[in-house]
């Protein structure tokens, strides 16, 4: 071990040397967690709605205003004899909302009375949420009635403000801290074997874990200062609080950065090449993070197939774990499971990595 110890020391000394590593080190996750907590967001608004009320009375007006009420909308004007499919078709409204004549009178008369709306359904989510405020606004003119059979009260927890900055920046934690040290540890190990330094440690008397341990460690405590200076922006720009349980935190991200770290050492010895191994950390800690951990849209939406391979990736079991500690103010009861498989997930990229050293000590 005090061999291991050794390997980390020298290997944090040259971490240190590099002003520009360092400098990402500190700024890179500052950037990166302000971005996905502040530019991501499910709540749609500011959409171009476009109203032609042929009834002009006071009910059709009431509909209009019922329709501003909601602060979804940017009414737009809608040209005389311009037809609904080029309003949409030329991007000048995402709807169009026609109140036809006989509005009122239909009505008052106890008759059905329709209202058309035309949805530009591009982008099937903000279709979704259009179609969904204009039901709701259609239903609150419907007549009341006398005794409710059922009366539906509604109650959030842990988010009752639904605020989506709460969502995404708990998330942002799972993408920011595996990013970083995995690249670092893929450039460390592909390093050695470019510059060919990776013979001194087959001719020394370390042994694979030694190795292997001792390259983990330095970037591994780089992690988990990411996590102070993550957790300190998301107190500001999220408003994160010191969760009841903040050991299931540090303790999830000890293995999370392990996991990560080992997994960026295990691409870098495969490849050899700083440049295939940055591409390698990209594809595995980033692109595969972003999709497949339940960051953007819930694991249980995605194909049965996509579900499986999600069950591999370190982000998808840590974010899992930010969100019921910092959300729900969740303990090591409802965190066990996700911390296990971290751990499941660090001790095999440990043991590829342990065994890919030892292949390249038998060839030498």
């Amino acid at each position: 071990m005090r061999r291991a110890i050794a390997i980390a020391g020298k290997e944090l000394r040259q971490f240190w040397r590099d002003r520009l590593t360092r400098s990402l080190a500190i700024f890179l996750p500052l950037v990166m967690i302000t971005l996905y907590g502040t530019a991501l967001t499910s709540n749609v608004k500011n959409l171009r709605l476009a109203i032609e009320d042929q009834d002009q009375s006071t009910l059709s007006r009431r509909y209009v205003e019922a329709v501003a009420g909601t602060n979804k909308f940017v009414f737009v004007p809608w040209p005389a004899g311009q037809p609904a499919e080029e309003m949409l078709r030329s991007f000048r409204a995402r709807a169009v909302l026609r109140i036809p004549a006989g509005f009122e009178q239909d009505y008052e008369s106890g008759r059905e009375a329709q209202v058309q709306l035309l949805i530009d359904g591009t982008e099937s989510n903000t279709a979704l949420v259009l179609r969904n405020i204009n039901q709701a606004v259609a239903q609150s003119f419907q007549p009341p009635v006398a005794r409710p059979p059922v009366r539906l009260r509604i109650r959030h927890w842990y988010n009752p403000g639904l605020a989506d900055s709460l969502f995404f920046g708990s998330g942002a934690l799972g993408l920011v801290l595996i990013l970083f040290p995995a690249l670092l540890g893929a450039l460390g190990a592909a390093r050695e074997k470019e510059l060919g330094t990776v013979a001194q440690a087959y001719a020394s008397t370390l042994t694979a874990p030694e190795w292997v341990i001792g390259k983990a460690i330095p970037y591994v405590l780089v992690g988990m200062a990411q996590l102070v200076i993550c957790f300190g922006m998301g107190a500001i720009i999220f408003g994160y609080t010191i969760p009841d349980h903040p050991e299931v935190l540090i303790v999830g991200t000890l293995i999370y950065q392990t996991a990560g770290v080992l997994y960026g050492m295990l691409v870098g010895n495969a490849t050899g090449t700083q440049s295939a191994a940055i591409q390698g950390v990209q594809f595995g800690a980033f692109l595969l993070s972003l999709m497949l951990s339940g960051f953007l849209m819930p694991i249980a939406n995605m194909p049965v197939p996509m579900q499986w391979i999600s069950t591999i990736i370190p982000a998808r079991h840590f974010i899992e774990v930010t969100r019921d500690v910092l959300l729900r103010h969740g303990d090591w009861s409802t965190s066990a499971r996700p911390l296990l498989t971290l751990c499941a997930l660090a001790l095999f990229f440990f043991v590829g990595n342990v065994g890919r050293m030892r292949r390249m000590q038998f060839s030498e």
